[in-house]
């Protein structure tokens, strides 16, 4: 009993440790999901936004890419599409309209068809500029649309509210009833990579293996809205907006329930999923909370940012999340389109808050960084998510001293213990220029104006071989020489033995030297007014860059392991790969760098006022860099390569007042001479850093570097056929691997056709005749007052012949033939006297037939058969001697000029075949042909013995030169016995007058004789 006095009700000692396990246990389910750290932000990622007002859609429901990297985007109001720089909304193909304006799917086919899905309107395709509809009547039942999936064998399925449906080409199909899925509130759809087909059907999960026929019901239900994602490691995830996220299944099948609760996010309660090739899950929140991303160790989730509307975010609401091919992130909201991409470049948020920082590299490959206060901070990349003591204390625990600067003195802090180490005097308390640590026990200083010291072994020493001349940077050759670059913009490399001066005679040219590196057979001297490299024991060659300012201010250099040299300037971080950069040196060409700037995360730009490199590379691989805003740090383990070769959108062309899309085939209306070409390159990593080069064909002999600019300009076209082509490269200078290329053609106006070039040179033509025809014209009436004044030359002439010689000698061979009949004259001198005025009567016929020539002409106009006929007459006699004459052809209207030529070679012929043959008979024939006239005179005569007596007859001669003024061909034929026979052959031209036009030009003169 006393015993109960005491303890009356033993029990309620006991009631607290009761009811604490109670509440453990009711409490264990609760505790068994994760709950991983929180952040604010995502400070590894640059966010960009487009807005509303900023030309972006609003109500953005899902995001697709296209095969060629186009963005396109569903919206509230219609489908837009979206290359990095401008969005456009898609108008529906001619004759064609969509259904509905709000769509709220979008999904891109394996042929890259692109396939629409409506809030109430059905489904569309659009391929090929044409666009397809269906509805109810093609097997679409009534409602939301709100995923698409396609499986292995490249069937398109469709989650509708009112059904899962798949397309047979034609019509959307529905399950058979024996499938066993429900038929109604479908509401996601995951074909994931082992074939699994996962549906979301009556607020369950389903399942179907590749080799079954029916669906399984899993017996987990979900939410309405829930989603599915599969994850890089082949993990199946659940977005369920009550329960919030967790995985589903893996390789094996379902996980265990214990499995997925443990690993459940309560707190991710999101709209969707995806992941990101690192393994971290992206989510948009709902319905608020904008942007979450999550990291995991393992299976475990260790930390989850949040990106909400304070931190730039377009809207606190967002649907759509998708991972494009270049590794952005693109997420719409209803207010706009956001992307984020991943930082190249890290700040260091827990070092030192010094105005200037520091850095230095230990002999075992660490690097510290410290401010003004020489605190160190061990700035391993195990350290990295440590606050500020961590850092100080791992710096307090280095195994190798670690050298330090306050301006004016050096530093040194071994085992936590920092010691000055002062100048020696007169040096003492004089700034300090440059620095440079060897190893852990020696040191180079460059103070003052003139002092370059050496500390070793404890102790100082000056530099008595270099000049009184102090440095401003300092660096080590492959081979331990001390590099010591100058204001003056000149280098000294000192050896055991010798001191090398480099200047502008070996090419060196870069202003005060800022920074020098030696890299394998590269020697880079860094200046105010750019960079220099050396090959070897060649000259020094300035480094090209079409990027204006990029190689300048450069106070710190390094080369990684695997040969890209990287560049702290006054720009942001710049990165050369060794290998291009000999190429361009030996070429004398450009290189094209890579240049990290704020996008990248650079927090500011290179310090350049300090005496120290302001990059560093430590053992771990991150290459660390002091700016003016603080230290930052990029891992040069990772390739930070844009390996994604972009491809080439062209887009208008811009003509006069007019724009449209540039087809092939295109025609361009005549006269069109100046064009705008617009076009685009489809990598969305940095658009503003792509680049371009063009051609056109017929117009530019090779590629058109156009840098950045997106347009192509051209004047003083000529009509014809054209070809453009462009290509581009992104961010980091990769091409395109096929130009994308237009072909079209500009119309010639009347003027620059070929008919009116024809009628052209008809018109010049006719001018030219005209101008021939007018100048014959002037030319024959000048010839004609010539012939005409020749003419009455010959006749006066002929008169004064008549009139005195020939009256002259009429008149002496009378007064001889009086003489001679005199009885006085004596015999023989008689006969003389008569032979004499028989030779004398002989002349003066010839002479009378001469002066009768002069007068009228021995042709006068007569035809040529009479006219020869004649002359065979006088010289022959009647009755002796006969002539066969034979005229061919019908006698046209002669040149009288010509004619009388032929007339004279005919009557020589004749004469010499009278006179010197002694022809029996002769045969004169004329041949009247189209083309040539025909001249034939035979007889049978004695003929001519010697061919030489018939050059040198002054008679046959002077037929040659008649006929070669006629521009005729004049034959002779003789033996000896047998006779002769003349030949001429004249050009019909030379001697017919030309046919009377039926029409004359107006200009025309009628023909003269």
């Amino acid at each position: 009993m006393r015993l109960m006095r005491g303890r009356p009700f033993p029990f309620l000692r006991r009631l607290p440790a009761l009811l604490t396990c109670l509440l453990l246990l009711t409490a264990l389910p609760a505790l068994a999901v994760q709950h991983p750290l929180s952040g604010s932000g995502l400070p590894g990622y640059e966010h960009t936004a487009w807005r509303v007002g900023q030309g972006a859609p609003g109500d953005i429901w899902d995001i697709a890419q296209d095969r060629d990297g186009l963005l396109w985007l569903a919206t509230g109001s219609g489908l837009y599409r979206f290359d990095g720089r401008r969005f456009e909304r898609q108008s529906p193909p001619v004759g064609n309209r969509f259904p509905s304006t709000n769509m709220v799917t979008l999904a891109v086919g394996r042929d890259d068809t692109m396939w629409i899905g409506y809030f109430q309107a059905g489904i569309s395709q659009l391929a090929g500029g044409q666009l397809h509809n269906y509805g109810r009547p093609q097997g679409v039942p009534v409602g939301v649309v709100p995923h698409f999936s396609q499986d292995r064998d490249g069937r398109l399925w469709a989650a509708i509210n009112g059904g899962l449906r798949w397309f047979d080409g034609q019509h959307w199909q529905p399950l058979p009833s024996s499938a066993g899925l429900p038929e109604r509130r479908v509401q996601w759809v995951l074909h994931d990579s082992r074939g699994t087909f996962w549906v979301l059907a009556n607020l369950r999960i389903w399942m179907r293996r590749p080799q079954q026929s029916a669906f399984v019901d899993t017996g987990i239900a979900v939410s309405q809205m829930a989603t599915l994602v599969e994850s890089p490691s082949g993990e199946v995830w659940l977005a369920d907006r009550i329960r919030g996220t967790s995985p589903l299944a893996n390789a094996q099948g379902v996980l265990p329930e214990r499995e997925r609760e443990a690993r459940r996010l309560p707190e991710l309660v999101a709209a969707r999923l995806q992941f990101t090739a690192d393994g971290a899950l992206w989510a948009t929140m709902s319905p608020h909370g904008g942007v979450a991303r999550v990291t995991f160790e393992g299976t475990q989730a260790v930390r989850m940012e949040r990106f909400d509307s304070p931190h730039g975010l377009t809207a606190t609401s967002a649907v759509p999340i998708i991972a494009d091919r270049e590794g952005n992130l693109w997420v719409g909201t209803n207010l706009g389109l956001n992307r984020f991409r991943a930082r190249s470049v890290h700040t260091l948020t827990v070092g030192p808050s010094d105005p200037y920082r520091s850095l230095v590299r230990a002999s075992d490959g660490r690097v510290y960084g410290y401010g003004e206060d020489l605190k160190p901070y061990d700035l391993r990349r195990s350290l990295l998510q440590g606050s500020a003591a961590q850092l100080q204390a791992a710096a307090r625990q280095a195994p190798t001293p670690i050298w330090q600067f306050d301006w004016i003195n050096l530093a040194r802090t071994q085992g936590g213990r920092t010691t000055l180490i002062p100048l020696p005097a007169p040096f003492t308390g004089q700034p300090l220029h440059a620095l440079l640590f060897p190893d852990d026990a020696q040191a180079w200083v460059c103070t003052g104006e003139r002092g370059v010291l050496h500390y070793q072994a404890g102790q100082w020493q000056r530099e008595r071989r270099l000049p009184e001349q102090a440095c401003s940077s300092l660096g080590l050759d492959a081979h331990g020489q001390l590099l010591l670059g100058y204001a003056d913009g000149g280098l000294r490399r000192m050896g055991p033995t010798a001191i090398e001066t480099f200047g502008s005679a070996q090419g060196l040219s870069v202003g005060p030297v800022t920074a020098v590196l030696q890299h394998q057979d590269l020697l880079l001297v860094a200046g105010e007014a750019g960079l220099a490299a050396r090959v070897g024991e060649g000259r020094f060659v300035a480094v090209r860059t079409d990027m204006a300012g990029v190689l300048e201010g450069i106070t710190g250099m390094v080369a990684d392991a695997r040969g890209h040299l990287w560049l702290n300037g006054s720009r942001g971080l710049v990165r050369l790969e060794s290998a291009q950069l000999r190429r361009a040196l030996r070429a004398g060409l450009p290189v094209t760098p890579r240049l990290f700037d704020a996008v990248d995360g650079m927090p500011g730009i290179a310090l350049q006022s300090g005496p120290i490199s302001t990059a560093a590379l430590s053992a771990d691989g991150l290459l660390w860099l002091a700016t003016n805003q603080g230290l930052a740090w990029l891992d040069t383990t990772r390739s930070h390569v844009n390996t994604m070769a972009p491809s080439v959108r062209i887009g208008d062309v811009l003509y006069g007042s007019e724009q449209q899309p540039l087809r092939d085939g295109l025609r361009l209306p005549a006269g069109t001479s100046q064009l705008q070409i617009d076009y685009v390159a489809l990598s969305l990593a940095r658009p503003e850093r792509n680049r371009y080069r063009y051609r056109l064909s017929g117009v530019d002999d090779g590629w058109q570097d156009a840098g950045s600019s997106a347009r192509a300009y051209y004047t003083n076209l000529a009509p014809g056929s054209y070809r453009f082509e462009v290509e581009a490269a992104n961010e980091d200078g990769i091409w395109s691997t096929a130009p994308a290329s237009r072909s079209f053609r500009i119309a010639p106006t009347f003027m620059q056709t070929v008919w009116f070039k024809l009628l052209c040179a008809a018109i010049v033509l006719a001018l030219l005749m005209m101008a021939v025809r007018i100048r014959s014209g002037q030319l024959a009436a000048l010839f004609r007052a010539r012939l005409q004044e020749r003419h009455g030359e010959r006749e006066r002439i002929a008169r004064d012949l008549h009139d005195t010689l020939l009256q002259g000698s009429q008149g002496l061979i009378l007064r001889l033939h009086a003489i001679s009949q005199s009885a006085q004259t004596p015999e023989p001198v008689r006969s003389q006297l008569e032979s004499a005025m028989q030779l004398a009567e002989r002349n003066l016929a010839e002479g009378r037939e001469r002066v009768n020539a002069l007068r009228d002409g021995p042709f006068a106009g007569r035809d040529l058969a009479s006219a020869l006929a004649d002359v065979h007459a006088e010289y022959a006699g009647h009755g002796t001697n006969p002539l066969r004459l034979t005229v061919e052809g019908t006698l046209p209207s002669l040149q009288s000029d010509a004619a009388e030529e032929v007339f004279l070679i005919g009557r020589e012929a004749i004469r010499n075949a009278l006179r010197h043959a002694h022809a029996s008979a002769i045969e004169v024939e004329l041949s009247y042909g189209t083309r040539c006239f025909l001249l034939h005179v035979r007889d049978d005569g004695v003929g001519i013995a010697d061919e030489n007596a018939a050059h040198g007859h002054w008679g046959l001669q002077g037929m040659r030169e008649r006929a070669q003024r006629l521009g005729a061909e004049l034959r002779l034929w003789s033996r000896p016995g047998l006779g002769t026979e003349v030949a001429l052959a004249v050009p019909a031209r030379r001697l017919y007058h030309r046919r009377a036009p039926r029409w004359r030009w107006p200009w025309s003169r009628p023909e003269h004789d």
